[in-house]
């Protein structure tokens, strides 16, 4: 990573390049369920603007990306946004936003929700696979639907594969520039995660490993087996997000919002 970066800029690479990832996920349900009324749109500062990911009525992953980070957001620019995405609004803010940023969601009477870590790693060097019994690899055609159960299972706290919540990741299984990972002992499928490339950023989202097969190194090589398929491309920084209690970017939500998937 260069040294000479400055805050803002590595935050704009990083948002845009996550932001990327979920306007891929947004065309792919427009293809697969065009009566959702899924869209993605940039709003204010053409081409540099925030993104608006919207996946369907009172879908969980509806949001606001990479607000403020190509300088200040106008309050139209904020109505439009509240527009599209309707009641609650979930925004999600980076370390690197403009400032005047936050004191507009305050005077509109937003609560920060949620915490994420996001951790990033240069791809020369990758550490070895913690566990060969671990088995990691993209997913085949007809597996859509298992890796959409398997991220749910891990997100839901739940070993059982059922189809509650898998409508929520199907769309990344068609999403352009992302691939879907599952991870295996044996037969069994106990991790996955989606892997998307932009602007020479990997960012790897979606990573869940069933409850009952963690601490056997699932994560850890569902990241860096995803991370690997790309070395030799140009790639530089690799970035994950994981919910925690304090870390950036933060989430911002209207209260009365339950916490969504990150």
């Amino acid at each position: 990573m260069n040294p000479q970066l400055d805050l803002q800029s590595l935050c704009r690479r990083f948002e845009f390049a996550q932001a990327a990832q979920n306007m891929a996920m947004a065309e792919a349900q427009a293809r697969m369920s065009p009566e959702t009324g899924a869209r993605c749109e940039r709003i204010g500062n053409t081409g540099k603007g925030a993104f608006v990911v919207y996946l369907g009525p009172g879908h969980m992953l509806n949001q606001g990306l990479a607000l403020g980070l190509a300088g200040p957001i106008a309050e139209e620019d904020l109505d439009e946004i509240e527009a599209i995405l309707g009641r609650p609004t979930v925004l999600e803010l980076s370390a690197g936003a403009d400032p005047g940023l936050y004191q507009m969601l305050s005077k509109r009477g937003y609560r920060a929700q949620q915490f994420q870590q996001v951790w990033m790693r240069e791809l020369e060097q990758l550490p070895p696979d913690p566990d060969p019994g671990v088995v990691v690899r993209p997913i085949k055609s007809g597996e859509e639907k298992l890796f959409a159960c398997v991220v749910a299972a891990g997100f839901f706290e739940r070993d059982q594969l059922t189809d509650e919540g898998v409508e929520i990741m199907m769309p990344s299984t068609s999403a352009m520039g992302t691939t879907c990972f599952l991870a295996f002992i044996g037969d069994e499928p106990i991790g996955a995660g989606t892997l998307g490339i932009s602007d020479g950023v990997a960012a790897l989202s979606g990573t869940s490993v069933r409850p009952g097969f963690r601490g056997r190194g699932g994560q850890g090589r569902d990241d860096l087996g995803a991370a690997c398929t790309r070395q030799g491309k140009g790639l530089r920084p690799c970035v994950q997000r994981h919910s925690a209690p304090r870390a950036f970017p933060v989430q911002f939500a209207e209260d009365g919002l339950p916490s969504g998937l990150s």
